[in-house]
């Protein structure tokens, strides 16, 4: 196996919700990737697991996932460890791309159980491009927002990189949320996009102030989703925390949580800097929340 090979990494709990994400990788081509089926197992109370348990190693589950149409170039391996499945995701930070599935976005839920997904879009998250399937269906339509930082570049690359771009037709969003030049940000994700041959059906930019206290992007971003019904969102996230992400709320949070549609969420990173993020995690461990299945 051909360990230079973009990777895409599968959070695997064997929930229905997994299953899903299952049946989108399925219903995409993958042509030269390597497709790593990760399931992460929270270890019982009691003594430390052993590092080779808890790190990510081939396995062999008793239901493999298979491919239905399987190409010669694709690969596909099973790797398991017993750990928290979000330090588990986080280490996989080298990914091309990793899918999760959603699992019960109740506010209560969010806020008393904690959530995979919440937690990897939060922060310094994701270390590597994160999609939120929703639709096992074959993405035909994205709606790719940008806002001219560092992280929407980012976004545009992560969707240029995926095999099967150069089927669909792509809009492009310019949002004002902060000092970057969103025109510009327009520009260069299009320039982006027309290299790897993708079809750009639409560039819109919003005519909006900058994120306020009083004025939220978010609501801009997500009447454009209802006006276009993408299958796909694609944005970069900066991750904020402490009391500004209380009091304006993070957009890519809120994208990820009312978007009907599957979410790709990508952030811009200093590899050197992050190099020791998947361990971490400041927060307890959640056994219940697994990774195939974000709570």
């Amino acid at each position: 196996m051909n360990r230079k090979s973009p990777q895409l990494v599968f959070g695997d709990d064997g929930s229905p919700a997994a299953d899903v994400v299952w049946l989108w990788i399925n219903n995409h081509p993958w042509p030269g990737w390597r497709i790593s089926v990760v399931t992460a197992q929270p270890p019982p109370n009691g003594p430390p697991v052993a590092h080779e348990r808890s790190t990510l190693h081939p396995w062999e589950p008793p239901s493999p996932r298979q491919l239905f149409a399987a190409d010669d170039d694709t690969q596909v391996e099973h790797l398991m460890a017993e750990a928290d499945p979000r330090i588990v995701l986080d280490s996989c930070k080298d990914a091309a791309l990793v899918a999760v599935g959603p699992r019960g976005l109740g506010v209560l839920k969010r806020l008393l159980l904690g959530s995979t997904t919440e937690w990897l879009v939060s922060a310094h998250r994701p270390l590597a491009p994160l999609v939120l399937v929703r639709s096992a269906h074959r993405t035909r339509q994205v709606l790719l927002c940008v806002d001219g930082s560092v992280h929407a570049q980012e976004a545009a690359r992560s969707l240029a990189r995926l095999p099967w771009i150069d089927d669909c037709d792509i809009t492009v969003l310019g949002v004002r949320g902060g000092h970057a030049d969103p025109d510009r940000g327009v520009e260069e994700a299009a320039a982006v996009l027309h290299a790897a041959g993708v079809r750009l059906v639409g560039r819109r930019l919003t005519d909006s102030v900058g994120q306020t206290a009083t004025f939220d992007v978010r609501s801009t971003i997500l009447d454009t989703i209802a006006d276009i019904n993408p299958d796909l969102v694609a944005m970069g996230t900066r991750g904020q925390g402490g009391i500004r992400r209380v009091v304006l709320g993070s957009t890519a949070s809120a994208v990820v949580h009312h978007a009907p549609c599957s979410v790709l969420i990508v952030r811009a990173h200093d590899r050197e800097n992050d190099s020791g993020a998947a361990h971490s995690l400041h927060e307890p461990a959640t056994p219940s929340i697994t990774a195939g299945g974000p709570s």
